[in-house]
């Protein structure tokens, strides 16, 4: 089985820098593709075979003693 592995800003340059066309093809909003679009290095996201993962990084377990 072949996998693609992109980022957003990757899909970018594939749709002309048109951000309403690459929430298209994810299948979500354009405020979602301007979340991730300075992320160039895929730390927060990433696009496997077209599907949009990201990364819930800071949602877990709460400490009182952080704050």
């Amino acid at each position: 089985m072949t996998f693609s592995v992109k980022t957003i800003p990757d899909m970018l340059v594939e749709a002309y820098g048109n951000q309403t066309e690459v929430a298209r093809r994810l299948s979500c909003h354009r405020n979602t593709v301007r979340r991730y679009l300075y992320d160039k290095e895929a730390r927060h996201h990433a696009i496997v075979n077209g599907v949009l993962m990201i990364h819930h990084g800071g949602r877990g377990v709460y400490d009182r003693n952080q704050h």
